[in-house]
């Protein structure tokens, strides 16, 4: 999948009416100063006639004294201006930026860009259109930190290995961005895999983290298809997603049917984010010898390395609570 030209434009609008609501807001913000302090105005006039003096001495140099000084003299009664204005809001009851831009987005300034690179909310939406079909919405609405519970673990190990599982989960969010860390869940059916995946991705996208998720069989099957193309940019795009999302949730890996072609590609993506520092979590049914013998020494070590793995035991808590619900 990819963006089309029309999903492009739709946020590249969304941008362009955040650059104009905020000139709209900041110019109704000055007439109101303005109207309730006039020597604001005055100030403000002053400095533009400076600021033109500035680009006149510039432009045509000076005869009375040194260019240098001059333009040192001019942009230090800039700024006393500058000061003084804000002072007068200060004494007015206003905050002192009260007539600086204000942006949705500080990083980019609601360009969606920074240096030619998409910004982190351009990508977030940019996700958004590209995988709404994947149900991440759905899923956080079900799992997150604030629906966890011990209920279901019932045994004393299962017990200690769900709340390791939650305490490596709240280290990796802790430090996503700082220390790279890739986390995996593995166990048996129905054991929080998926659910605990789904509170680290509503926490991290709470922080303005892109975040791209996959099942196993989604994100092999997208690959074929877009492989099959003979215009290769659909790939491209797609492989460029992979590699740049500052996470990759890949879910149940071991369901779809493994190939040499699932094998290369999955090493490809693990083998390129480690090269960039971008983590992947990933959950799966199968154990670590399973793991092993499924997807070779050459994947298994990619999948291990510098990641917290964590072991879901205990019944299947899908079926638990369908049970609970049946009787209610």
């Amino acid at each position: 999948m990819s963006l089309t030209n029309e999903q492009f434009q739709k946020i590249s609008r969304i941008y362009e009416e955040r650059r104009l609501n905020n000139d709209y807001q900041l110019m109704q913000r000055k007439e109101e100063i303005y109207q309730k302090i006039p020597s604001y105005r005055a100030l403000d006039r002053q400095i533009a006639d400076l600021s033109m003096e500035c680009s006149r001495a510039l432009i045509e140099g000076a005869s009375d004294m040194d260019p240098a000084a001059r333009l040192a003299a001019l942009r230090s009664r800039i700024l006393d201006l500058r000061l003084e204005k804000k002072k007068l809001l200060e004494e007015n009851g206003y905050p002192r930026d009260y007539l600086e831009p204000s942006f949705v987005c500080s990083k980019c300034r609601d360009t969606g860009f920074i240096e030619g690179e998409k910004c982190s909310c351009f990508k977030q939406y940019e996700i958004s259109y590209l995988y709404a079909s994947s149900n991440l919405h759905e899923i956080l609405e079900k799992n997150n930190f604030s629906l966890l519970s011990r209920h279901y673990y019932t045994s004393e190990e299962s017990l200690e290995h769900f709340d390791k599982a939650v305490e490596n989960c709240r280290k990796f969010i802790d430090q996503f961005g700082q220390d790279y860390r890739n986390m995996m869940f593995y166990g048996t059916v129905g054991t929080g895999k998926s659910f605990l995946s789904g509170c680290i991705a509503k926490e991290l996208l709470d922080r303005g983290t892109s975040i791209l998720y996959f099942s196993a069989v989604q994100l092999f099957q997208s690959l074929l298809n877009a492989s099959y193309n003979t215009d290769k940019s659909e790939l491209n795009r797609l492989y460029d997603t992979l590699f740049s999302s500052d996470l990759l949730i890949i879910d149940d890996l071991g369901s779809e049917h493994v190939t040499d072609y699932t094998r290369s590609q999955l090493f490809q993506i693990l083998n390129e984010r480690a090269l960039r520092q971008k983590p992947f979590l990933l959950s799966t049914n199968l154990d670590l010898q399973e793991l092993r013998e499924v997807y070779y020494d050459r994947i298994f070590s990619r999948l291990i390395d510098n990641s917290y793995i964590c072991r879901l035991t205990g019944p299947d808590i899908r079926m638990k609570k369908k049970i609970e619900n049946d009787h209610k």
